[in-house]
């Protein structure tokens, strides 16, 4: 990666924090975009970076920042795990920020890498007997911030079709591991550790029945390091562990590291119920076998990691 010019949008949040102090070790020309670099100024992981204040929702700010990169990584997003949110927010920076990458792309730079970050959200509920989910699996979200993950990756369809230019599409399950910015990461594993290690009780929802599929942030970085030494420019990749844990198990798991802490099995809120997929879990033969990926972390030692990092 030495002496790569790549661009990370939305690379002030969890994965990229983790993945710009990872390509600046390996000595590449990082540039961060981001609504609020100051933010960011002295926190360890973005060292070494240029960051950006930009917006992706604006064009001209998209177009100044992808000419001449190598590689274009999009992260941009905004989440939201419930139905009460701005559907329009979500619109603009997972839609119309996608747009305005791929119009900048086809203007100024169409010979960069693109890597686009996919969601499990987009596959909606699956059938248990299609588990584990491959690349090619019908699409059917429930939420709309799956709906609009979906269309964005749609977009890099029609920009390959109709333009020639190519985009890699990484889809990701729920990532965890430890924040690295003094921000929470979202992630629901690390809200369970946190409150057990502050000897506190947590609630797993949905009586903690479902499969889910959880892959450790250093495998994330290392999946989107290996796409970005090879020579693919085009295609569709599960990144996950490419195992089903039960919510449950993970409890347990959480509770036998730390030692403290209680948790409590309840069914989901209703408000959350309709927005919940169920199980779900990548297929990710494909990855492992076009680009000879697999991850390393199981989620044992992701939570002994994690545990360890928030203890200190």
């Amino acid at each position: 990666m030495e002496n790569k010019k790549i661009l990370i949008l939305g690379g002030s949040g969890f994965i990229g924090s983790h993945l710009t102090k990872k390509l600046v070790s390996e000595k590449a020309q990082v540039t961060i975009v981001c609504r609020n670099p100051d933010e960011i100024r002295d926190i360890e992981a973005f060292r070494g970076a240029t960051r950006v204040k930009g917006d992706t929702k604006k064009y001209e700010d998209v177009e100044v920042n992808t000419a001449n990169k190598d590689i274009v990584v999009n992260l941009a997003t905004v989440v939201f795990n419930t139905g009460k949110f701005d559907p329009y927010a979500d619109l603009e920076i997972n839609c119309k920020g996608q747009i305005n990458v791929l119009e900048a792309l086809k203007n100024n730079n169409q010979t960069a890498q693109y890597i686009y970050i996919g969601s499990s959200m987009q596959f909606g509920r699956v059938d248990p007997k299609d588990l584990p989910v491959s690349e090619d699996h019908s699409q059917a979200p429930i939420s709309l911030y799956g709906v609009h993950k979906a269309t964005a990756e749609a977009y890099c369809k029609v920009y390959e079709r109709t333009y020639g230019l190519s985009s890699i599409i990484l889809r990701l399950p729920p990532v965890y591991g430890p924040g690295i910015t003094g921000k929470e990461t979202r992630s629901v594993v690390e809200m369970f550790i946190k409150k057990a290690l502050k000897n506190e009780p947590f609630r797993v929802n949905g009586l903690g029945e479902d499969l889910k599929d959880f892959v450790y942030i250093d495998d994330v970085v290392d999946a989107l390091v290996v796409v970005m030494s090879s020579t693919v420019r085009s295609g569709i990749y599960n990144v996950g562990s490419g195992t089903g844990v039960k919510f449950a198990d993970v409890a347990r798991m959480i509770m036998d590291e730390c030692k403290t802490g209680s948790y409590e099995l309840v069914p989901f809120p209703p408000e959350l119920e309709k927005f919940e997929v169920g199980s779900l879990y990548f297929d990710i033969t494909k990855i492992k076998k076009e680009l000879e990926w697999s991850p390393r972390v199981d989620i044992h030692e992701g939570i002994k990691k994690m545990v360890a990092f928030y203890k200190k």
